[in-house]
């Protein structure tokens, strides 16, 4: 950004010192050799030979796509593959900091409510045209109509091509986080050219600027996507710029945790972070296989229905909270690979309330204390572990799961915790479109859920503000709705004074913990397994954040 005019513009310097990223920021979410959050690579070494270009680099998904719509996508397997083909305005880079990728300069006015983005010239998609604002501004507004994470961009008033390179962004009220809502890869843009001549968008192509190209979709078995040969502008803090080394990536599905484990150590993948978190030590005993493990801040929780009986009832869910011993969901479901939680932001995340603070105000495992919770909302029983009744109806909790074993396993393992405090919890263990379907339609009483950021307030802000409920295509499955809370996170979004929207974010997660619409569970390690023989880890891995910047491996990866 240039240094004048600086009564009119902010600078960068000064714009990352407002969000609170440089500086004591930094420290929040780095980590050092024995905080939380450090990276206990087993084997994160290159043990390849020299990196070589070519060849099809099969990712293995235990989950598959149902749809490659940039502007509809919300599942990481979606994202998994997206982060090939599509590219935000804004990357990540090694500090943390929101560093520009597709623009070359952009600037703020001094509240906050204005930006101007220069898009670099010659960026092309796929299809042969080049990006340029329109596109920018079609993809944004279309985001804002369509996508599960619409609330990132929703806030703008406008979004305005100026010329072919510049769009202008206004906001009624000051959004000073902006620039780091743009980090966000769902935030990137389609080709509008390519979007209209297709039939059927996002099944049968999908067209955007980054390093690879649609190839083909097998439903149910793969997709591949070919090096886009034109790419030439990672950013300078990855080892490759572009194109990419190898000549395709393939993204296969296999459901069955064996059979995927067995693809990575003795197969065909290459690579995949879907391994069963069970089976870690199976990775690690391969001679031809290893793994990468690094604490995160990607939570998991039982979303509480709040609107449906008997769980719109705080007392209700805060027996759920008490029931759930938290240690042996780690270890039965997760094989420890995980750590617990009692806030739904685990404290290594950015702005996340402090353990003591959130074990303090947060539920105990305690069964008699859940007892007594439903004793007192009229919920009785003759003895203990049967099912309690109130006016003739029994305390029943119909309880849906993922397929991904681990989702699965953490509902097998609650749910006969919570029927000897006297629910009868009905689990039922769903495909993801199911799933869906009956967690938008209000069918649940509780649900595994996992979501999470590294910022607390962009955790906290898809699954439990109201605008975002999931009977409105949202992802708050917890149809929570509650004016203070939403209100706290528009302040702590807005508010141009960093301390102010430091407090917000501490109040709004201490009314989460007092009105318990979710129950805090555990935070997973993320990990990723890896033939021995592939190049590029350390690459990745230096980068502090390297779990969820999977868009580095399409350019950091060989053969």
């Amino acid at each position: 950004m240039p240094d004048n005019d600086m009564h009119e513009r902010i600078s960068r310097r000064r714009y990352l010192q407002t969000i609170g990223v440089t500086g004591g920021g930094v420290a929040l979410a780095g980590c050092t050799s024995d905080s939380p959050g450090t990276s206990t690579d087993t084997d994160g070494q290159d043990t390849g030979g020299e990196p070589s270009s070519g060849g099809t680099f099969v990712v293995g998904s235990s989950s598959k796509a149902s749809t490659l719509d940039l502007q509809k996508a919300t599942r990481r397997p979606e994202q998994t593959i997206l982060s090939a083909i599509h590219e935000p305005m804004f990357r990540i880079n090694p500090d943390l900091e929101p560093q520009a990728h597709l623009a070359a300069d952009w600037t703020s006015n001094e509240d906050a409510t204005e930006y101007t983005f220069t898009l670099k010239e010659g960026i092309m998609f796929h299809n042969g045209e080049e990006l340029t604002a329109s596109d920018v501004v079609w993809s944004w507004e279309r985001f804002t109509e369509n996508s599960p994470q619409a609330f990132l961009l929703k806030p703008a008033d406008s979004f305005e091509a100026n010329g072919d390179y510049e769009v202008t962004v206004s906001f009624s009220d000051p959004y000073p986080l902006l620039p780091r809502y743009l980090t966000n890869p769902l935030t990137g843009f389609t080709s509008q050219t390519a979007f209209e001549e297709a039939d059927n968008y996002g099944q049968d192509i999908a067209v955007g600027t980054g390093p690879y190209k649609w190839e083909s979709w097998e439903r149910g078995t793969a997709v591949t996507v070919s090096r886009f040969e034109d790419y030439d502008w990672g950013p300078e803090f990855v080892s490759n710029q572009g194109p990419g080394m190898p000549e395709e990536f393939r993204f296969e599905h296999h459901p069955e945790a064996t059979t995927l484990l067995n693809e990575l150590t003795d197969g065909g993948v290459h690579g995949s972070s879907y391994i069963t978190l069970t089976d870690t030590g199976e990775v690690e005993n391969s001679s031809d296989a290893t793994l990468v493990r690094k604490e995160y801040t990607r939570p998991g929780f039982l979303a509480i229905n709040t609107q449906k009986e008997p769980t719109d009832n705080v007392n209700v869910r805060r027996a759920i909270n008490h029931a759930v011993n938290k240690g042996p969901v780690i270890e039965a479901a997760l094989g420890g690979e995980g750590y617990p939680i009692w806030s739904i932001v685990p404290p290594i995340a950015v702005n996340g309330l402090s353990e003591g603070t959130a074990q303090e105000m947060g539920e105990q495992y305690n069964q008699q204390r859940a007892r007594e919770l439903l004793e007192q909302e009229g919920w009785t029983n003759s003895s203990e572990g049967e099912t309690r009744t109130k006016d003739g109806q029994e305390l029943n909790l119909t309880f849906y799961a993922f397929t991904i074993p681990r989702y699965a396993q953490m509902g097998e393992v609650i749910a006969p915790m919570l029927n000897q405090v006297g629910f009868n919890a009905e689990l039922e263990v769903l495909e993801a479109g199911t799933l869906y379907n009956n967690l938008e339609s209000s069918n649940h009483h509780i649900t595994t859920m996992a979501y999470g950021g590294n910022w607390a307030v962009n955790a906290m802000e898809p699954i439990l503000k109201g605008e975002n409920t999931a009977t409105e295509g949202g992802s708050n499955y917890s149809l929570w709705e509650n004016d203070e809370f939403d209100d706290l996170i528009n302040q702590a979004k807005t508010s141009p004074d960093e301390a102010t929207r430091e407090e917000a974010i501490a109040q709004a997660q201490e009314l989460v913990l007092e009105e318990a619409p979710v129950t805090p569970i555990c935070a997973f390690n993320k990990i990723y397994g890896h033939k021995n023989s592939i190049n590029g880890m350390d690459n990745w891995t230096e980068h502090d954040w390297w779990p969820d910047q999977e868009w580095m491996n399409r350019l950091e990866f060989s053969l």
